[in-house]
């Protein structure tokens, strides 16, 4: 089936409202009648850097509606976990969220394309068929009979592995043996296997103790996991395996969507492809400052390295990718086609 289907339950409901209506409530009680009120929801800390660009989306969407539209942003996951936030977009408790596209991938399996490894060539790669894809920008709005469709993303950056020990992680052979913190997604599971490593599955707030105590020898994530999570204490290496680029999504709930005017929307969908260029201007350089950090704190960083063993290990995973569908098949091609 294309998709998973996600239902709530009636004491889900009922604790969501309790948790989010107050809230809600008191927030549209403030403004102006004549002035929409958008919710928007995501998991960075608030005061990070990242939750620093999406705050932009507010500013922008501020300026293009003249006012007539305000965002409100809850940070540092307040309103749960990000396939509860998915969840309470699907029912019109929250307007928007900022969600993983590994996430949505619970929710149509399509999304986990962009968890496939080096599906993206380069990071030019990857913005242009974020931008240009039209099969990608037909994924954004094939969820609408499951209460949402996706309007923006943000182009998160390539993920890449570090290690307890200095080791440069250039083939499966470093991996082998080695016990890898992994996200709770069958790709991503079957991504560390296949580069050689052994995927620990556990949520991104357990990493650092895991690796503190041993439980895993290493981590696969961005630079500023090194910093943002203080990773960088715990290990010795971090090797630009550029083995996938993510995008985080927006999502925002069909009940909101279907009550706006076409201006309204053509000014968050603006305001959204504002907030995503603002990160991209700033992105290499946050980055280069985290590894700058990481470097500083004795972490041996490891760049163009030859990816060549790994892209072929991962093959399989692209065949059984396309092998699902033509709907799958013409999403990757169409990827693929923006290559060069």
């Amino acid at each position: 089936m294309k998709f998973k289907k996600k239902y709530l339950g009636f004491l889900c409901i009922i604790l969501c409202l309790i948790i989010v209506g107050r809230t809600f409530i008191s927030v549209k009680g403030i403004e102006n009648s004549d002035k929409l009120v958008i919710q928007l929801a995501h998991n960075q800390a608030a005061g990070s850097e990242i939750a620093e660009t999406i705050a932009k989306f507010s500013e922008f969407t501020k300026e293009e509606s003249d006012d007539t539209i305000n965002v409100k942003i809850f940070a540092s996951g307040v309103l749960g976990t990000e396939s509860s936030e998915v969840e309470m977009v699907q029912a019109g408790i929250l307007d928007m969220a900022k969600v993983s596209s590994n996430t949505l991938g619970q929710f149509d399996d399509r999304y986990a394309i962009f968890s496939v490894p080096y599906l993206f060539q380069s990071q030019e790669h990857y913005y242009t068929a974020m931008r240009e894809s039209s099969e990608i920008k037909n994924l954004f709005t094939d969820t609408r009979e499951y209460g949402f469709i996706a309007i923006g993303y943000y182009a998160n950056g390539s993920r890449n592995f570090y290690l307890k020990e200095d080791k440069a992680v250039t083939d499966p052979s470093v991996l082998s043996g080695l016990k890898i913190r992994s996200m709770a997604s069958t790709t991503s599971m079957d991504t560390i296997e296949k580069m050689g490593g052994t995927p620990v599955p556990m949520a991104s707030s357990e990493t650092y103790a895991s690796l503190q105590q041993g439980v895993v020898d290493g981590a696969e994530n961005t630079e500023l996991a090194l910093t943002v999570d203080g990773h960088e204490d715990l290990v010795k290496s971090y090797t630009y395996t550029e083995h996938q680029f993510s995008p985080d999504i927006f999502i925002i709930s069909t009940k909101t969507w279907d009550k706006m005017t076409e201006e309204q929307r053509q000014c968050l969908i603006t305001a959204l492809e504002e907030t995503n260029d603002n990160f991209v201007s700033v992105y290499n350089d946050m980055m280069a400052e985290a590894i700058e950090e990481a470097e500083s704190k004795g972490v041996h960083v490891y760049r163009d390295i030859d990816k060549t063993a790994f892209i072929e290990a991962v093959q399989p995973i692209h065949e059984e990718f396309c092998a699902r569908g033509e709907e799958y098949k013409a999403l990757y091609d169409d990827i693929q086609s923006y290559a060069n």
